[in-house]
């Protein structure tokens, strides 16, 4: 007992007073009190033994307590400089934005998305073209062919004198501390962490110890340049989200602006980017920095050749380039951006406030005629039922899209989805489930399709876009970002492109003559409804079915 609670106390005060990656040092702990004696006798107030076994035992609790908060420990009272987004004013592109829209301040200039190559062409395009700053927010990096290309493009205009600001999110990121400390490492870049982990220890523990702080997470996704342009939608800086062959083939949306209303977006990402829970990055990494140079020759050498052909073809993409010619055409229209407080984080789970949540429902309540919700993940819990109903009851035409279980790359929210597919098709709403076998959207590439588009048409007027999914952690749990556009012209040509893909690339799925549910393929005639779940394995209906049991549907 000695033993233990000496190694205990020397070991915690070893983590709290080195504020480093202690990985070895909480894994020697546990082993340490693996190999102990340790019993039921370690603590217990109820037990005779008199003042000197209450202060052993006092001893004990404090050395735990001081070990939990060490292996937990953030530096959040790390010093740093508040900073604003940089005016467009003298740049090129804001020039370029008075002469699309005026003087009007709720005017943007848009084009849509649709095609990942796209999306990452008009990444770089912006980035390289920008002119006095980059403010990047996201939820996830990862340290494949995406993440090197924009590694590459962000440190070519930080060379050029450009600010760079970029703000992820931690506990999907893949892209190593190492990686990003060398890009942080430029003069003429910041880069903040929000809500990290702790170093101290593993994923796991960070959500064992500390599960009501890590539990909460920044999903918002936006590019801003120069004040003037920028990306809203739903992609992430990975290969999955630009069609780079991967396990799965994400199917995306993300909308470019330019305007005026861009600083509502640049003053969102400031309130994040100043918040307590902004972390400099240099504060939680402490390793070895790579020089500058050698990490730039590091990146181009790495699978050169197939960054290259990545980045040739994306800035040679034909839309781009009709885009830039005035080939396809630009859609005005009028836009309320919404953000969530960064207090939504930090009440207890589901209390709100849901400022884009609630944009939400109320741009689905603008509806005489009729809405379309497409979204990855279709959890709308009972209120968001019982809304879509009233809708229905309404005379409104209600249709959901989103994925089936062989398609999504989460099966266990699957099982809480299929609670209310049933209800809602019997109250009159249409489904429309993603096929995971639907032609590649990446020529060549096999890779089974995902949804991960989040968008809603309403009456094709209004056009809703932004970071959020219809479930309990959009709408309750974590912080997102959207923007509600009124443009019909935008919202035909979306609703064209979605009458387009829905029969090629979804199931319709009704209910039959008895209450059973059915799946019908579209792009095939005269063939007789397909069995439950089609193209799902055994396990993938295992996990959805045992996940529909779990009481964790808020955490979905």
């Amino acid at each position: 007992m000695q033993v233990l609670e000496h190694t205990l106390v020397f070991q915690c005060t070893r983590v709290a007073a080195i504020d480093t990656r202690a990985l070895d040092i909480e894994l020697s702990c546990f082993r340490k009190m693996a190999n102990a004696s340790w019993t039921h006798k370690v603590i217990s107030f109820n037990r005779t033994g008199g003042p000197m076994r209450t202060a052993i035992n006092l001893f004990v609790v404090c050395g735990l307590l001081l070990f939990v908060s060490s292996c937990t420990y953030v530096p959040f009272d790390t010093p740093k400089e508040s900073s604003r987004a940089i005016s467009a004013e003298g740049t090129r592109a804001g020039r370029l934005v008075s002469d699309l829209t005026g003087h009007d301040s709720q005017i943007l200039a848009m084009a849509p998305l649709f095609d990942g190559n796209d999306a990452l062409g008009a990444r770089l395009r912006m980035i390289e073209t920008a002119e006095s700053s980059i403010d990047l927010q996201t939820f996830l990096i990862k340290p494949d062919l995406a993440g090197s290309l924009m590694w590459l493009a962000l440190y070519s205009a930080a060379e050029r004198g450009v600010k760079i600001r970029l703000l992820f999110d931690d506990v999907f990121t893949t892209a190593g501390d190492d990686q990003i400390a060398t890009l942080n490492a430029h003069p003429n870049v910041e880069i903040r962490v929000f809500n990290p982990l702790s170093r101290n220890s593993t994923v796991a523990v960070n959500f064992l110890l500390d599960f009501s702080r890590v539990n909460r997470r920044m999903h918002n996704k936006v590019t801003i340049t120069d004040g003037s342009f920028a990306i809203l939608g739903g992609r992430n800086i990975a290969d999955e989200y630009f069609s780079i062959g991967t396990q799965y083939d994400f199917a995306d949306f993300d909308l470019f602006v330019a305007g005026k209303p861009v600083q509502t977006l640049s003053k969102s990402f400031d309130t994040y980017w100043n918040d307590a829970w902004s972390l400099p990055f240099d504060a939680i990494d402490d390793g070895d920095i790579v020089p500058l140079s050698e990490a730039y020759k590091q990146f181009q050498n790495r699978a050169l050749e197939q960054e290259v052909a990545i980045y040739d073809r994306a800035l040679g993409s034909e839309y781009i380039r009709q885009l830039r010619n005035g080939e396809v055409p630009v859609y005005y229209g009028r836009v309320k951006i919404v953000a969530d407080d960064l207090q939504k984080l930090r009440t207890p789970s589901g209390t709100g406030p849901f400022a884009v949540g609630d944009a939400f429902y109320n741009s689905l309540g603008r509806a005489e005629n009729s809405v379309i919700v497409v979204t990855p993940y279709f959890i709308p819990e009972e209120y968001g039922a019982e809304y879509l109903e009233r809708l229905v009851k309404k005379g409104i035409d209600v249709s959901i899209v989103t994925n089936s279980l062989a398609s999504t790359n989460h099966p266990y929210t699957h099982g809480h989805y299929a609670r209310y597919r049933k209800r809602l098709l019997r109250a009159g709403a249409n489904f429309a489930e993603v096929r995971a076998s639907a032609p590649p959207s990446t020529e060549g590439v096999e890779t089974p399709l995902t949804l991960h588009t989040k968008i809603a048409l309403i009456d094709e007027t209004y056009v809703f876009v932004g970071s959020a999914n219809v479930d309990p952690r959009s709408i309750r749990q974590n912080s997102e970002i959207g923007m509600l556009v009124r443009s019909p012209s935008l919202a035909k040509q979306i609703k064209t492109q979605l009458d387009a893909a829905v029969p090629i690339y979804t199931y319709s799925v009704s209910l039959n003559d008895a209450g059973k549910l059915q799946w019908e393929d579209t792009t095939t005639k005269n063939n007789p409804p397909l069995s439950p779940e089609p193209s799902a394995g055994f396990w993938r209906k295992l996990v959805a079915k045992v996940s529909s049991w779990l009481p964790i549907e808020q955490q979905l």
